[in-house]
Parts: C-alpha cells; structure tokens; sequence
C-alpha cells in the first residue's frame, strides 16, 4: 500500500501564534514586496503557509505574511495554513525545499510569451528587467516580440582618427607595392613598412586590450596612439 500523499492538516491559526524563522535565506526587495502586497490585496491568500506546530515556526510563506501584517496593521489575524508537526532539522530543510526553483522547474519561454497576450508580464509581478533578462531582450514588456535593430557601428571620440589610420595604411600599402616593383630590378633596395600584425592568443584578451585602450571592439586596425594608451594604463 503506498503511503499517504497529505502529512499536513488544514486550518487555521492566530497570527500571534506563528514565529518567523530566524534561518530562513529568502530575501524581497521593496517593489517586489509591493506588488505582492497589491496580489494579495486583489486575491487574498489563495494558497495556505506551512506552519510547524510542534515548534511554532512558519515553514513557508515569510513573504506573503509579510505583507498581511502591512495589511493587517500588524492586527491579530486568522492565518489559513497546512498545519505540519516535525522536528527542526525536517523544519528546515522543508524551508528550504518550499523556496528552492531549482526543483520547482523553470519557465518555457515560448508558453510565457504566449501567456502575456491574456495576462500582462506585470500582472505576472514580473518587472521590465526580469522580461529583458529571460528573454535576452528579445521581447518587450507589453509581450510583443523586437524587431531586430540594423547594425551599426557605435561612434568614438577615435572614429576620425582611426579613419586617418586606414586612409594611411591604404597609401603606405601602395608605396610597398610600388617598392616591390622596384625591388626586382634593383635586388639592394629595402622595402620600408610601417604597419604590422599582431595575434591575441584569444578573443578574450584581444577584448580586453581593446577595451583598456578604448578602441571600438569592431575595428580592425588600430593607431599607434591607440596602442601607447593601453600601455599608458597598465
């Protein structure tokens, strides 16, 4: 016979008889605690807490009671919970496991998206940077999908000079070849150039010095004032 899935009671408790866990890890900040306490204020508590009877702690729920005593005024109150009697060390790692999304799941996006045309992403209690983070700012808040923007190259105080730059290595690449025509017919000449390759070991550090040396991360050639600023900061 397979055990019993309910080990709780339903019921209800004073307000004055449930103690916050002083352990507890879960934090809110203010504008999510608000838009919990407006939820609330819409629905009630349509989910009971978890309390511990044998202990008197609150198991799961420290937000959602947090905002029934701004509520409430901090007035005695009729609490609805599912009344569990464990021991303390069961007590918390149930805090925990109450709390914990890595085993609650995780969101289909796609399903998300097509939720937020009947419930806004608001309505959801989820913010503006919530929604550009889960979907990489793919979708806007009001749900519809972005429209991807034309590529372009973001302006720098060094655009014009590193324009020069590339003006001068057009011309110093034609010099070079008008050396090497030479050079066939008189084998003593030297070829002067004055541009060179460099190879990063890595796109990461080819980055980083791009950034140190404030050069736009999509240019392909650099000055050699450029080049002096990043030793400048080392």
């Amino acid at each position: 016979m397979s055990k019993p899935l309910q080990h709780f009671k339903f019921g209800t408790v004073k307000r004055s008889q449930i103690k916050f866990a002083d352990y507890n890890p879960r934090i809110i900040d203010e504008s999510n605690q608000k838009k919990l306490i407006k939820a609330i204020r819409e629905n009630g508590l349509i989910e009971p807490l978890v309390w511990n009877k044998r202990t008197g702690v609150l198991v799961g729920g420290h937000q959602r009671l947090t905002a029934a005593d701004k509520i409430y005024r901090k007035k005695d109150y009729e609490v609805p919970v599912a009344i569990i009697d464990v021991d303390e060390k069961t007590e918390k790692k149930l805090n925990v496991q109450l709390n914990n999304p890595s085993i609650q799941g995780d969101w289909d996006l796609d399903e998300l998206a097509d939720l937020s045309k009947d419930v806004s992403f608001d309505d959801m209690g989820f913010d503006k940077s919530d929604i550009d983070f889960m979907f990489d700012g793919e979708v806007d808040f009001d749900g519809k999908i972005k429209d991807e923007p034309p590529e372009s190259k973001k302006e720098t105080p060094y655009d014009d000079e590193v324009e020069d730059e590339k003006d001068k290595l057009a011309s110093l690449a034609e010099f070079n070849k008008k050396k090497a025509d030479f050079r066939h017919k008189d084998k003593d000449t030297t070829i002067i150039n004055f541009y060179t390759k460099v190879v990063f070991p890595s796109n990461e550090a080819k980055e980083e010095f791009y950034k140190k040396a404030n050069i736009p991360a999509n240019e392909e050639f650099i000055t050699f004032d450029q080049l002096k600023r990043y030793f400048e900061k080392k």
